[in-house]
């Protein structure tokens, strides 16, 4: 009965963490008390899907390994490697495919981060503007092709510029905040 508890404890509580982290990446750029820290987790979050994505397969979430590996600790658990199948497939059971989520995640957060680039003063250089959208519509290709949680092949030429191209965004938008002193 104990682990029950924990474990409802500990699913409620990454719940909570991933609508609060959602809610700041999709709307943080609105309001002048979260535009940075909008920016920064914009940051965290394709630093997450792309970086680590590397290792532990493209859209990577380490909350989402966490929330796994935490709920596992008390018992078998069913979390996918996207945190949004799991709340909009199985927590709310809405009828619609893991490849229009995650394709629908893409969009959203790659129009929320130009929004929070804009409202953070970071559009002065078009080359982020041009890697942002390159990076967008190149991610949506590859999702809508291969969907997410592989292992990127970097001998694949589209996913290795990709990549490149999502890297060098991130160094440049990193190095226009040191800049600004963020």
């Amino acid at each position: 009965m104990a682990n029950n508890f924990f474990y409802i404890i500990i699913d409620i509580l990454f719940n909570t963490m991933h609508i609060f982290a959602i809610l700041i990446n999709c709307f943080g750029w609105a309001f002048k008390k979260t535009l940075r820290i909008n920016l920064l987790l914009l940051l965290i979050t394709i630093s997450s899907w792309s970086i680590l994505g590397l290792f532990y397969g493209v859209g990577f979430c380490f909350l989402t390994m966490l929330h796994s590996l935490s709920l596992d600790f008390f018992g078998p658990t069913s979390i996918p490697f996207s945190y949004l199948d799991y709340i909009i497939l199985e927590k709310l059971n809405i009828n619609t495919s893991s490849n229009v989520i995650s394709l629908t995640s893409i969009f959203i957060f790659f129009t929320a981060l130009a929004i929070s680039l804009k409202r953070n003063f970071i559009t002065k250089d078009k080359t982020i503007i041009w890697l942002l959208w390159i990076s967008c519509i190149c991610w949506l290709i590859i999702v809508n092709k291969k969907g997410i949680g592989f292992v990127p092949d970097l001998t694949n030429m589209f996913i290795f510029l990709t990549l490149l191209a999502s890297f060098t965004l991130i160094g440049k938008i990193f190095q226009q905040l040191l800049r600004k002193d963020f």
